[in-house]
């Protein structure tokens, strides 16, 4: 059956949020790629490459309903079971970490690989980024999360990130005080909504239709105020005093964490907010993203999850972070210029092909002709070519192009 004019002048869109990355842009992201594998790889971390389809059961042992939303399922034909296309690798790698490494000591692993989604996160976020990260498992103090968070600091450093700005909370903070509340879950839910918002007002009345203690009720209350730099640590000691043990601890780790980093990075600008709510269902103690001005969506997440592992017969401490490679490279610095090529003309000269065996294997871009008569170096847009000077072959200029002059 013919197909209509307009299926076939629309054949070349893409789906919303559907990206595809083209010269010099690829080259670009493939080095940022390498670069920050090798960072990881000097830091300890050893490279996991995991299937883009597991069954769902595996996939989904991470509880986070975002997860779970965001992946595309499908039927195994083999085995009749349900499948789904990766929309995280923190699960698999965890799985990795649990069921096939199986180590005692910490263990620590990165990735890069392209993920899919079924809608983006964010304004400007993709339905297949390109995921690069690092999970550290079998430590469970603060120390690890220091590890790690100087890992994406120097990973955004790779990427030449201008004045990034690290965004650090602990979800214990705000789960230790709800659970100290005891509300009924719709209750709970109503208040850790207006809590994740930052609606004070909201917070306020439905903190009035309950029957709190006063301590209790006034923690609520002042935390979606408590956000700023280390000094709104004073404050929180005072608002918290009266907190669980486990609250209280967060807050001990938290202030020990934001001392240790700025010992480490004194021209870092870090943000801590107790009320920070972020992965509430997923994640168990520090968190932390990474945000740049002019966008408002974080352009790299990550915190402690603590246990996930367990789903398959380990429960180990967990932290870890990931980042997509085309936000940062978004927000990068780093020169988009392409890449200085060589033209070598069409030619079975055996000095010729010795000479650019020798460049191609110094690292060099050679690009050669076929003999076409439109071919050139300034067609081929190569801002050197190779040349016969005295018998030999040389890399030389390529000779400006006069401008004819208007007839």
């Amino acid at each position: 059956m013919k197909q209509s004019t307009s299926t076939k002048a629309n054949r070349w869109q893409l789906p919303d949020g559907v990206d595809q990355v083209l010269p010099p842009r690829a080259q670009q992201l493939e080095l940022l790629r390498r670069d920050v594998l090798d960072l990881c790889r000097r830091w300890g971390y050893d490279l996991i490459k995991t299937p883009l389809i597991e069954f769902l059961d595996s996939l989904h042992i991470v509880p986070s309903q975002e997860l779970v939303l965001s992946t595309f399922t499908l039927v195994d034909q083999l085995s009749g079971r349900a499948m789904g296309v990766r929309a995280d690798i923190t699960s698999q790698a965890a799985r990795i970490d649990a069921h096939v490494l199986q180590r005692d000591v910490p263990t620590r692993v990165c990735y890069a690989d392209t993920v899919l989604r079924t809608r983006p996160q964010g304004q400007l976020g993709s339905r297949c980024p390109h995921l690069v990260g690092a999970e550290l498992y079998g430590h469970s103090g603060v120390e690890s999360d220091l590890e790690v968070i100087s890992l994406l600091l120097h990973t955004l450093e790779i990427a030449d990130i201008e004045r990034p700005l690290l965004a650090i909370g602990h979800s214990n903070i705000c789960r230790g005080l709800l659970q100290a509340a005891r509300l009924a879950p719709a209750e709970e839910s109503a208040l850790f909504a207006a809590l994740q918002n930052k609606a004070t007002a909201d917070v306020e009345r439905l903190l009035d239709e309950t029957a709190l203690e006063p301590a209790l009720h006034e923690a609520l209350r002042l935390l979606p105020g408590l956000h700023g730099t280390a000094a709104v640590l004073v404050d929180a000691h005072r608002v918290l005093a009266a907190a669980a043990p486990p609250v209280l601890e967060a807050l001990r780790e938290l202030e020990t964490l934001a001392s240790a980093l700025q010992q480490r990075f004194p021209q870092q600008r870090i943000h801590l907010d107790l009320c920070e709510l972020r992965g509430y269902d997923y994640h168990t103690g520090v968190i932390f993203s990474a945000y740049v001005e002019g966008h408002g969506g974080a352009i790299a997440n990550g915190g402690r999850y603590d246990g996930i592992g367990g789903a398959f017969g380990r429960a180990r401490p967990a932290t870890g972070f990931d980042a997509d490679l085309l936000t940062l490279l978004r927000f990068s610095r780093r020169p988009a210029a392409p890449e200085p090529c060589i033209y070598a003309p069409a030619s079975d000269d055996p000095l010729l092909q010795d000479c650019v065996r020798r460049l191609r294997n110094e690292g060099r871009r050679v690009m050669q002709g076929f003999g076409d008569p439109h071919d050139s170096a300034a067609e081929f847009e190569c801002s050197e070519q190779l040349s016969r000077v005295d018998g030999m072959w040389q890399v030389v200029p390529v000779p400006a192009v006069a401008s004819l002059p208007p007839r």
